[in-house]
């Protein structure tokens, strides 16, 4: 197939009618709207067309993304907006309710619709419904080079006689066809309306029936395949990735390299290297000396000697060392003399000093966590996210554990919140923005507070593992398992609203490209340093005044009586609890302590249920405030109130059966 340029449209041709406006004067507008089914290559040609900073918000009422940028077309500055992908015009989904909505906002917009040339059958039902908005139109056939090698041709310039409108080839990864599009952009047109447009047709069913004929028409006429003797090395993966038996090896292979790069790279090797690296032997030390200049009261900070080690990670408790690095540092923690009475003045300057580098300090605290924990976290997570989504592996992954799933109310979407919650519960809770329904989010955000350890919890749980007996591993991995799988049937018959149909792109898989990559992982780090970083600061304030008021020792006191009688355990266990709502694995490795070492306070069979309260806790203040943002402080209460005395329910329960089988 010749790379034409673009192909104009020529007015009463075809199978359609044309409408009246289809021979109207080429048209110009200050907005171009992009619209196209989900795996198209929308956000590439995106980027390739506006080549600059990209401001991503949430559509208002919503938490559904959509990316705008200026740039300048033919001489004039025009706004590109980038729309979410969808399969149709009707608004059974966010994205099709935020994609419509988009396009009534902007009447005079052109729109671009995106179609993958290898689909054309499924992007063409999409074109006739936005002929019926009667806008000025192009559409734009991507990834042409992957149709070409499966032996596909497209007569472009029958398809515009066709549709009437302008059709342009490109090939987005590798840049081809974008000065083409911004050409095409001046000869922008009204398309015909469909037959199916004309007469009423209430029957939903029957219209999409009436539409798919007249794009099976269309085909006929434009459409042509000859399947190529040896299919391409990357189709053959393709359909491993969904075979029965072949699938399951390649799910397994790639959820490993997942935790791998995220669980443990990400939040292990990164992590410590940042946080205690960077932080407490660098940045803290720092700030706590600049906040004792300013802030200058009679005190005096301890001293600790700080090491990290550097190494490769191999398993969660093990990893390939390279070296150390040890620095004898200034901690937020600091002793008064005895008797010594504060003016009223410095008492002001020592609340100012700990709400900046106290042990709740914004700095050694607040910012610590979103820098040195998070963030590292984060940005290993979009890298994998980008790479799955370029690959085309992630929509096989979700066919996979879509029947386990369902039967919870979701559908395989939801797979890589999941699997990701076991690098950072906060950072995967803000990937449910992915699921269609409000009803699926929520489901997957309680599964994700509930019962998904982050990796830095899980690695302290292995460790607890080793000190217990086979069985007992076993009944902590099944009680966790049978709370996901109950909670989530529960969850999806108490949570109003709709499951959607899972209906799923199956792109074909292709080496991701590195410039998309890391422009889509840049774009979402913008998002996060933006959006997320107040939510630890904010946090962080909410637990330095309750220390300050003496409430959380408060709590510890008051929680002893449920830790001790219905747990069983030790009332020191009251503040690993604390601590753990702070940070789940904070409580872990409290819990850690405990358990372990010559002064070891916990059996076995305390181990256990300490090991599964703490799993079944909530994970951290930053993912309840995470919760709050994305679906609102009533749902975020609502599940701190289910979530709480829930995995205290269930520990006691494991402490009491426990105790009646000796176990």
């Amino acid at each position: 197939m010749v790379f034409s340029r673009f192909m104009p449209a020529r007015a009463g041709e075809g199978g359609m009618t044309g409408a009246p406006s289809g021979a109207a004067a080429p048209r110009a507008h200050g907005t171009t709207v992009l619209v196209g089914n989900p795996n198209v290559g929308k956000s590439l040609l995106f980027k390739n067309l506006t080549n600059r900073y990209v401001m991503v918000s949430n559509y208002p009422g919503t938490t559904v993304e959509i990316v705008r940028a200026q740039a300048r077309f033919n001489g004039r500055d025009v706004e590109v907006i980038d729309t979410p992908g969808i399969n149709d015009l009707s608004p059974r989904s966010d994205d099709a309710r935020v994609t419509r909505n988009v396009l009534d906002e902007h009447e005079g917009a052109t729109i671009v619709q995106v179609a993958d040339a290898k689909n054309l059958r499924r992007a063409l039902l999409l074109t006739l419904q936005l002929a019926e908005l009667e806008r000025p139109m192009v559409l734009v056939l991507n990834m042409f080079d992957e149709l070409e090698e499966r032996g596909g041709q497209v007569d472009t310039a029958r398809l515009s006689e066709l549709l009437g409108l302008p059709v342009v080839v490109t090939v987005a990864p590798q840049n081809r066809g974008t000065n083409d599009l911004i050409a095409a952009l001046t000869e922008a047109r009204t398309p015909k309306r469909p037959e199916t447009g004309k007469g009423d047709v209430a029957d939903d069913y029957e219209r999409s029936r009436r539409l798919l004929d007249e794009v099976n028409v269309i085909l006929a006429e434009t459409y042509s395949i000859e399947q190529p003797e040896h299919p391409p090395t990357s189709v053959r993966i393709g359909f491993w990735a969904m075979h029965p038996v072949k699938g399951v090896f390649v799910l397994a292979g790639v959820l490993a390299a997942v935790f791998w790069f995220v669980g443990l790279l990400g939040a292990g090797t990164l992590v410590d290297l940042l946080e205690v690296g960077v932080f407490q032997q660098h940045v803290n030390p720092a700030a706590i000396r600049a906040t004792d200049a300013v802030f200058s009261f009679p005190h005096v900070h301890e001293t600790e000697t700080i090491a990290v080690s550097i190494g490769i990670p191999v398993t969660p408790v093990h990893e390939v060392t390279l070296g150390t690095l040890e620095r004898e540092v200034i901690v937020p923690s600091y002793t008064m003399a005895p008797g010594v009475e504060l003016s009223a003045l410095q008492k002001v300057l020592r609340f100012l000093h700990d709400f900046l580098v106290g042990p709740f300090g914004a700095i050694t605290m607040a910012l610590s966590y979103a820098f040195a924990i998070v963030l590292p976290l984060v940005t290993a997570f979009f890298r994998v996210f980008s790479i799955l989504e370029d690959s085309g592996y992630f929509s096989r992954m979700a066919i996979m554990v879509h029947r386990v799933l369902r039967y919870m109310g979701l559908n395989g979407k939801a797979v890589l919140p999941m699997v990701l919650g076991l690098g950072c519960d906060t950072m995967a809770t803000m990937t449910t923005r992915i699921l269609e329904t409000r009803k699926e989010r929520i489901i997957t955000t309680m599964l994700l507070a509930l019962a998904v350890p982050c990796s830095a919890q899980l690695g302290v749980l292995l460790a607890l593992m080793a000190t217990l007996a086979g069985p007992s591993t076993l009944v902590w991995l099944g009680v966790v398992l049978g709370v996901i799988l109950a909670v989530g049937w529960l969850t999806a018959r108490v949570v109003g609203g709709e499951t959607s149909d899972f209906i799923l792109e199956i792109p074909p898989m292709r080496k991701p490209q590195v410039s998309n990559v890391l422009v889509k992982t840049v774009s979402r780090l913008n998002w996060y340093l933006k959006e997320v970083i107040p939510l630890f600061v904010l946090g962080t304030a909410i637990l330095f005044l309750l220390d300050s008021v003496g409430a959380l020792d408060g709590i510890a006191v008051a929680m002893e009586p449920l830790v001790t009688g219905w747990l069983g355990l030790p009332k020191e266990m009251a503040n690993a609890f604390l601590i753990g709502f702070m940070r789940r694995d904070f409580g872990a490795v409290y819990i850690l302590d405990a358990a372990t070492g010559a002064d070891a306070v916990l059996s076995p069979h305390q181990i256990l249920v300490a090991m599964v309260t703490i799993t079944l806790f909530m994970p951290c203040i930053a993912n309840f405030l995470m919760i709050a943002r994305e679906h609102g402080m009533k749902i975020a209460l609502s599940m701190a109130a289910f979530i709480f005395p829930f995995a205290f329910f269930v520990g006691g329960v494991i402490n009491h059966v426990g105790q009646w089988l000796s176990i």
